[in-house]
């Protein structure tokens, strides 16, 4: 029998460490927040047995407006769509997180799905994060227009990315695809050069 051992996409880049990176002569860090467990969560955000049970379940009021989350205990809920939801969990909970959400939504129309490592999480902290990110996504993210608590559904150069900030213009968390985290990982460093 095997061993599998679980890696993140980018073992081979960001086990280096955080990248300390330059835009304008200010600087940032980028580093990888590896191996969190995710789940998409979907369901009728009108049904108050629904929002209840995800209560219940995560410990997170269930975001029911726009590019929101709920966030607390290390879990981090995200709205993506009226009826669809991000969960993202400390390493090795996602799947007793998932059993009790079944439990408390059984009788309920929903879903429940690991994303298991399909995606990672890029961190990227420092005077200059909101000017690096803006090198290649096309949202205002000045304090004004994504404040602390803000969160969107967008893209970074080609790649597409759940951002949420966690201060305004100094610190967000990047959420991509496995498949393309290496692209933007090195997309990121090169445009922080």
């Amino acid at each position: 029998m095997t061993n599998v051992t679980l890696e993140s996409p980018l073992v081979g880049i960001a086990g280096l460490g955080k990248r300390e990176l330059t835009v304008d002569g200010r600087s940032c860090l980028l580093g990888e927040i590896a191996l969190l467990d995710m789940l998409t969560l979907r369901g009728d955000a009108t049904d108050a047995g629904f929002v209840s049970a995800v209560l219940a379940a995560t410990g997170l009021a269930l975001p029911v407006v726009a590019n929101t989350a709920s966030v607390g205990e290390g879990r981090q809920l995200f709205w993506l769509g009226p009826d669809e939801w991000l969960l993202k969990l400390p390493g090795g909970t996602g799947e007793a997180v998932e059993a009790a959400l079944r439990a408390a939504l059984a009788g309920k129309h929903f879903s429940v799905v690991s994303m298991g490592a399909g995606s990672t999480t890029l961190s990227v902290q420092g005077p200059a994060a909101a000017d690096l990110l803006s090198r290649g996504c096309p949202l205002d993210l000045h304090a004004r227009s994504f404040p602390a608590g803000s969160l969107a559904q967008s893209h970074i150069a080609k790649a597409n990315v759940v951002l949420y900030c966690l201060q305004a213009e100094q610190s967000y968390e990047v959420t991509v695809r496995r498949s393309f985290a290496e692209y933007l990982f090195k997309w990121l460093c090169e445009a922080g050069s």
